[in-house]
């Protein structure tokens, strides 16, 4: 996943007018890495001091943060879905290839390591506060970002359980390229993990020296 993650990014630096270099994504360990200090911290509540001051010194992969920040998240360790989060609004968007529905309490905890660790850090980077993007001025508060999650209807579903990670992807490269309407399916999923398994190889050199 982090080859193909890679090659995006690649593309917002060289073809910023067609990729948003306004969005940032981040790798497929940092939602896993936050999970586990959540896990490890977060028995005796959101405001553990231990916890208040891991933000302070795991915000690295924040520090050039743009206006909108993509998180591939691997759910409960076995399903790969996107969260796009709106820093101008302090919203986090979960976008899940997963057919079933699932209860939204269960993925409200599952990404609670994001809702409550994000604005923790952007307050650590300061980033809280009054910011200006073009004529427009908002305030982030340090507070748990809310969760909505995207009707289905709108990202394309998966029949197989290996394809979520395919689909994440799918999804990353979209909304890097400003594109809101997801015009693939399932069917088309052989042919779309071909082009990113060529796309992988051609950049492989690139790849391991970078």
């Amino acid at each position: 996943m982090d080859a193909y993650l890679h090659i995006l990014r690649k593309r917002q630096r060289y073809y910023s007018t067609v990729y948003g270099p306004r969005i940032n994504i981040q790798d497929s360990q940092f939602y896993s890495w936050l999970l586990n200090d959540w896990e490890r911290l977060m028995g005796s509540g959101p405001t553990n001091p231990a916890a208040v001051g891991l933000c302070s010194s795991i915000s690295g992969p924040l520090r050039n943060l743009r206006w909108y920040v993509l998180i591939p998240c691997n759910l409960g360790r076995t399903h790969w879905a996107i969260a796009s989060v709106d820093l101008t609004t302090g919203s986090i968007y979960l976008m899940d290839p997963f057919r079933q529905e699932v209860p939204f309490r269960h993925r409200k905890m599952q990404l609670a390591c994001l809702r409550y660790f994000l604005p923790s850090m952007l307050h650590a980077l300061d980033f809280h506060g009054r910011r200006r993007r073009g004529d427009m001025t908002y305030t982030l508060q340090n507070k748990p970002f809310p969760l909505n999650i995207v009707s289905r209807d709108r990202v394309p579903q998966q029949d197989r359980g290996g394809n979520c990670g395919a689909h994440t992807l799918r999804l990353i490269e979209y909304l890097t390229a400003n594109r809101d309407t997801f015009d693939w399916s399932e069917n088309e999923m052989g042919t779309i993990r071909e082009k990113m398994a060529v796309e992988v190889f051609c950049n492989s050199k690139d790849w391991t020296s970078s």
